[in-house]
């Protein structure tokens, strides 16, 4: 009696296993067409204030709070025919010690020939960087960033 239920335990399992994993519908990204597209582009620096709340950081030291200053001025210059983006900023900005921030409806944009990683402080004082634009469709696109002052 013990093994006869264990056996019928052991064939709805199996059952089960193969009502409940049917093949997984795999999602046609070419639906989403080529959006390997950037449409803006910002600079910006890190400003410590002395005056702001200290944070406490895990290793116990207090370090002064500080915030993403936006430094482009307005809007980038998005040519989508030649898949270029200039963003203007001021002269007197120390592009040595800056960032960048891309506004897009690619899945994913990454550095070329040591161009700077977006979101992190880097030195972009050579002023033209490219960046690899990747489409959910598969398309792809280098994207050169102009930064003008």
């Amino acid at each position: 009696m013990k093994q006869s239920f264990i056996n019928i335990f052991i064939v709805a399992l199996i059952g089960i296993q193969f009502i409940a994993c049917k093949p997984r519908i795999d999602m046609d990204l070419a639906q989403w067409g080529d959006k390997a597209i950037i449409d803006n582009v910002r600079i910006f620096n890190i400003q410590l204030q002395d005056q702001q709340l200290q944070e406490y950081y895990t290793s116990g030291v207090l370090t002064p709070a500080s915030r993403r200053t936006y430094v482009s001025t307005g809007n980038a210059i998005i040519d989508l025919a030649n898949f270029k983006a200039t963003v203007t900023v001021p002269s007197t900005i120390d592009l040595t010690k800056t960032g960048i921030e891309f506004f897009h409806r690619a899945v994913n944009i990454e550095p070329v020939n040591g161009a700077p990683i977006a979101g992190i402080i880097n030195d972009f004082s050579a002023k033209q960087f490219v960046y690899k634009v990747y489409s959910a469709d598969g398309v792809t696109r280098e994207w050169t960033v102009i930064i003008k002052n």
